[in-house]
Formats: structure tokens, C-alpha cells, sequence
């Protein structure tokens, strides 16, 4: 998730740009960072972790950050309107390519635990080793993203330790079975019929 959430928050917040005068802009492009590598990163563990493979892109990121962006500046330096942040964010962006009920129960929770007040003030913890740091500082955040650990724990997403196992078996079971598919193909089939070329 590491390396996913330096690409992402780059990509968000420019390298060159250092510090801006808006702590609250920066912490919130800190968290939807960390949103959108965390749904990423979940499908790592299909089907538990989401139950298909759902193509989250830059282009929602791009979208999240934009809205974001109009929410700060509608609510002049208060906290934003999480209710219209999480409407935004489920119906418009992301949301929108979930079609599994379980999924989007997932995704609100993924949202309703992470854009909240507790979470910009550093109440609550974004995993067991992350906070939100209370900086306008861009190198602040990149320091905390930096500390992450380089493998993934299943934990952080919130699936059970012993996930990787059962993946790997799903992931085995399918390639039994796309072996058996291709081992079934006869040999009447793989003859060449000039005949049926012919016509």
C-alpha cells in the first residue's frame, strides 16, 4: 500500500508544490489518497476483499480531489459537510462502479471511518501506525507515508489475518481449472479440417 499511496498523493498534491496556507486542503487530499489506495489495494484479495475486480482510477482520484476542493471552499476553514462528501464520493465517483451490495456496504464504511472530524484533528488513527499530521506541510504527510511498512497487512483493510491463504487457494483453483479447460480441448478438435477451410 506504501508505494500506492506515494504514487497517489503525488499525483494530488505536486511534489514541487511544498506548502500551501491550507492545513485543512492538505489533510483532506492526505485521506482521499489514502481512501483511494486502500480500495485499490483491497482488490488484492478478491473475492474477499471486494468481490470482483473494480477499475479505480486516477480519473476518480482526480474527480474526488476536484469536489474536495469545492466542498473546502464552500465551507471557508470549517470542518466540510461530510454528509455531502460521502453522497459525492458514493453516487458520482466511486460508487459508481460498484454493483455488489456487499461492496458498497464496504465502501461507505471505508468512507464514513475515514472522512470525518475525529480524523482531521488526529483523534483517530488511519491504521495502528498512522495519523493525520496537523500540517500545511507537504512533506509532513510524504514523512508519515515513508514510515508505512512495505508489505501490506491484511489487517489494514480490515480482513482477517489468515486472508492471504484463502486467496491463494482461489487463485490456484482457478488455474487448475483453466488447465483442465485447456487439457479437455480433443484431439478432433485440434485437427486441421482443410475441408471446412475451404468453404
Amino acid at each position: 500500500m506504501r508505494n500506492n499511496l506515494q504514487r497517489t498523493f503525488q499525483y494530488v498534491v505536486p511534489a514541487n508544490t511544498q506548502q500551501n496556507n491550507e492545513p485543512y486542503k492538505n489533510q483532506l487530499l492526505f485521506i482521499l489518497s489514502w481512501f483511494h489506495a486502500l480500495i485499490q489495494e483491497r482488490r488484492t484479495y478478491i473475492p474477499q476483499g471486494w468481490v470482483k475486480y473494480y477499475e479505480f482510477s486516477y480519473g476518480d482520484l482526480k474527480a474526488g480531489e476536484s469536489i474536495l476542493s469545492d466542498i473546502l471552499r464552500e465551507s471557508q476553514g470549517k470542518e466540510p459537510q461530510w454528509q455531502k462528501v460521502y453522497g459525492i464520493l458514493e453516487n458520482a465517483i466511486y460508487g459508481g462502479r460498484v454493483d455488489n451490495e456487499y461492496d458498497m456496504r464496504v465502501l461507505r464504511t471505508y468512507m464514513q471511518e475515514i472522512f470525518r472530524d475525529e480524523t482531521l484533528k488526529g483523534k483517530v488513527s488511519l491504521s495502528d501506525i498512522t495519523t493525520v499530521p496537523q500540517s500545511a506541510n507537504t512533506r509532513d504527510y510524504v514523512g508519515v507515508i515513508n514510515k508505512l511498512p512495505e508489505s501490506d497487512n491484511a489487517e489494514i483493510f480490515g480482513l482477517p489475518a489468515n486472508i492471504d491463504r484463502s486467496v491463494q487457494r482461489f487463485n490456484s483453483n482457478q488455474v487448475i481449472n483453466k488447465l483442465k479447460s485447456l487439457g479437455a480441448v480433443s484431439a478432433q478438435e485440434l485437427r486441421f479440417d482443410k475441408e471446412k477451410w475451404t468453404e
